[in-house]
C-alpha cells in the first residue's frame, strides 16, 4: 500500500488530508463540542493513514493530525493573540508526529500498534509537563465525561481511560487496515482483531457503568460554604473593567449574602469563597481594596476565601494568591499559584522576548509561582479545616491536584474539602470555559469529592463527587449560593496510585510488543 501511495500524488494528498481531518475531528470530541465517538474514530484513522506511509511522510501526516486537533480543541487561545495559539498548535503537534513516525517506521512489524500506544501516551505525559510546565488539555481522557467509560477515572485515572481510548482507537485502525489489504494473514487473523476490539470496548463500557456506584467514605463530618460570583464588566484583557470594579462587585454580592444570612433566607456558612482575581491590586499596599474587604468580613462574620493578585517577591514580579482572611486576625493562611500559564501569566525568555514581541507587555509583571500543597490549615465553623485550593489552570495538573488532596507535613494531611478558585473572564465566550469545567468535574470523578467553584463570571457553583453539577451559575452574572458538602480525606485508587498508572500506560504497551516479537519469531521458527 505505501508503494501505491508513493506513485500516485492524488493519493498522497488525499491521505495527508484523512490525517487533517481526523486531527479535526479529535479536536470535536473536546468540549463544548462533546463529539466523544469521533474521538476513537479519528485516532483509528490517523492510525490508518500513517500505516499508508513512509517513516519520513508518517512524520509529516501525524504532524497534520496534530495541527488540525489543535486548531479545532484550543482555538480560544487566539484571544491570547494569533501568534500564541499558532505557536501553541506547531508545538503541541511534534507529539503526533512522533507517534505518526513511530507508526509508520514500524508498520511492517507487529509492534507497530503497541509501540505508537507507548508513544501517544507518554506524549501525553511529558506535554503535560514539559516544556514551560507542559499543556495537558489535550489528554483523551478530557473526552470521558458523561461516556460509559467515566465511572473508572476514581480507579484507573485519567491516564488509564486514555490508555483504553487510544488502546480502542488502535485495535480499531489494525481492524481497518485488515480489511482494507485483505490479506491471506489478516484473513486469518480477522476474528481475533475483530474479538479483541469488540471485547475490549465492551469490558471498558461495562466496568465503566459499574464503577459509577464506586464511592469514597466522608469522615461524618460537613462544612458549609458561601461561593460568590460578583461578575466584571469586560471581556478579553480588559476584562476586570476600571479600577476596583472586581472588588467592589463582590463586595456587593457579599452584602446581598450577609441581608440572606441575617434573614435566614440561606444558612449561615462556616466561611464564603471569592475566585481568583477577586482584587485585581494587592490587598497588602492598597488600603482601598483592603477595606473593602474589612467591610466584607463585618458584614458576614466568617473568613473569606480571597482571590488575590499580590506584589513581588521581586521587582516587576507579582503572585496569584488565595488569602484565608478572617474578621479578627487578618491573613492567617496564603496558598501561592503553582502552574502558570506562559504568555498569558509569565513570559519565558522575558529579556530576549519582550524585545522582539511587543504585545508581550500585556501580560504585565512576572508571575512567581508557589512551592507549597493547595492546602490552607485553618479553622472554620469553631473547629480545624484544611482547605484544599486549586487556582484556575492548576485542575489540569496531576500533581498539583495529587500533592493538594495528600497534603504533606507542613500541611498535617492533605484537604478536607476541595475549592477551585478561577477567573475565566479573559475568556469569556471561549470555548475554554466549558473545558475548564469538563476537567473540573473528571477532577471529581476522580477523586471521588465535592468540588466547589468560584469564578469571576461563569460556571460558580458546585460539582458533586460523581461529577455531576449540582448548582452551576449563569455567565456574565452575580450570583451567591450556599452548599454543605461532606470532609473526607480517603483517597481512591487512581490518585493513590497514579504514578503506577503513569508508568503501566507506557510499559504495558511496550511489554505487549515484546510478547508479539516473541510469538512472531516463534511462528517463523515452526514454518
Amino acid at each position: 500500500m505505501a508503494q501505491t501511495t508513493a506513485t500516485h500524488p492524488g493519493r498522497r494528498w488525499l491521505l495527508s488530508g484523512i490525517a487533517l481531518l481526523a486531527g479535526c475531528a479529535v479536536g470535536l470530541g473536546f468540549a463544548p463540542t462533546n463529539l466523544w465517538p469521533l474521538v476513537p474514530i479519528g485516532v483509528a484513522g490517523f492510525v490508518v493513514v500513517a500505516l499508508a506511509s513512509s517513516a519520513r511522510v508518517g512524520l509529516l501526516r501525524g504532524y497534520l493530525f496534530g495541527l488540525g486537533f489543535s486548531f479545532v480543541a484550543f482555538r480560544w487561545l487566539s484571544i491570547l493573540g494569533l501568534p500564541v495559539v499558532a505557536a501553541m498548535a506547531v508545538w503541541l503537534s511534534v507529539w503526533y508526529a512522533l507517534v505518526g513516525l513511530t507508526v509508520a517506521a514500524l508498520r511492517r512489524t507487529p509492534v507497530w500498534g503497541f509501540a505508537g500506544v507507548a508513544v501517544w501516551m507518554g506524549a501525553e505525559w511529558i506535554g503535560a509537563r514539559w516544556p514551560f510546565g507542559g499543556f495537558g488539555w489535550g489528554r483523551l481522557a478530557y473526552t470521558a465525561a458523561d461516556t460509559p467509560l467515566d465511572g473508572l477515572f476514581p480507579l484507573i485515572s485519567a491516564t488509564g481511560v486514555s490508555l483504553v481510548i487510544v488502546s480502542s482507537a488502535f485495535l480499531l485502525a489494525w481492524v481497518i487496515r485488515g480489511f482494507i489489504e485483505g490479506s491471506h494473514t489478516w484473513r486469518a487473523l480477522r476474528p481475533l482483531a475483530v474479538s479483541l476490539t469488540g471485547a475490549l470496548i465492551l469490558v471498558s463500557a461495562l466496568g465503566g457503568l459499574w464503577a459509577r456506584s464506586y464511592d469514597l467514605p466522608a469522615d461524618g463530618r460537613s462544612v458549609t460554604v458561601a461561593v460568590i460570583q460578583g461578575n466584571v464588566p469586560g471581556v478579553g484583557i480588559e476584562a476586570l473593567g476600571p479600577r476596583y470594579t472586581v472588588e467592589n462587585n463582590h463586595l456587593a454580592e457579599t452584602i446581598i449574602l450577609a441581608a440572606q444570612i441575617r434573614t435566614g433566607t440561606v444558612s449561615q456558612p462556616d466561611f464564603v469563597a471569592w475566585p481568583e482575581n477577586s482584587t485585581a491590586t494587592d490587598p497588602f499596599t492598597d488600603s482601598t481594596t483592603a477595606g473593602i474587604i474589612k467591610l466584607a468580613l463585618d458584614l458576614v462574620q466568617v473568613p473569606i476565601l480571597v482571590g488575590a493578585i499580590t506584589d513581588g517577591p521581586g521587582p516587576d514580579e507579582r503572585q496569584t494568591v488565595g488569602l484565608w482572611w478572617t474578621p479578627d486576625s487578618g491573613v492567617t493562611a496564603t496558598y501561592a499559584k503553582r502552574n502558570l500559564v506562559p504568555f498569558g501569566e509569565w513570559v519565558p525568555f522575558r529579556s530576549v522576548l519582550m524585545k522582539l514581541v511587543p504585545e508581550l507587555t500585556y501580560v504585565g509583571a512576572q508571575s512567581i509561582p508557589g512551592t507549597t500543597p493547595g492546602v490552607l490549615d485553618v479553622a472554620a465553623g469553631g473547629q480545624p479545616l484544611r482547605v484544599g485550593d486549586l487556582i484556575c489552570f492548576e485542575v489540569s495538573y496531576d500533581t498539583t491536584v495529587d500533592e493538594m488532596l495528600k497534603g504533606d507535613a507542613a500541611t498535617g494531611g492533605g484537604a478536607q474539602v476541595v475549592l477551585v478558585q478561577t477567573s475565566n473572564a479573559m475568556f469569556t465566550g471561549s470555548d475554554q470555559m466549558a473545558q475548564q469545567d469538563r476537567i473540573t468535574r473528571i477532577r471529581a470523578m476522580e477523586a471521588r469529592r465535592d468540588i466547589l467553584v468560584a469564578t469571576t463570571n461563569s460556571l460558580a457553583g458546585l460539582i458533586d463527587a460523581h461529577g455531576h453539577v449540582v448548582y452551576q451559575a449563569q455567565l456574565r452574572t452575580s450570583d451567591a449560593q450556599v452548599f454543605t458538602v461532606p470532609t473526607s480525606t480517603a483517597l481512591t485508587p487512581a490518585i493513590a496510585y497514579r504514578t503506577w498508572f503513569d508508568l503501566g500506560s507506557v510499559l504495558l504497551p511496550l511489554l505487549g510488543g515484546a510478547a508479539a516479537l516473541a510469538w512472531h519469531a516463534r511462528r517463523r521458527r515452526i514454518r
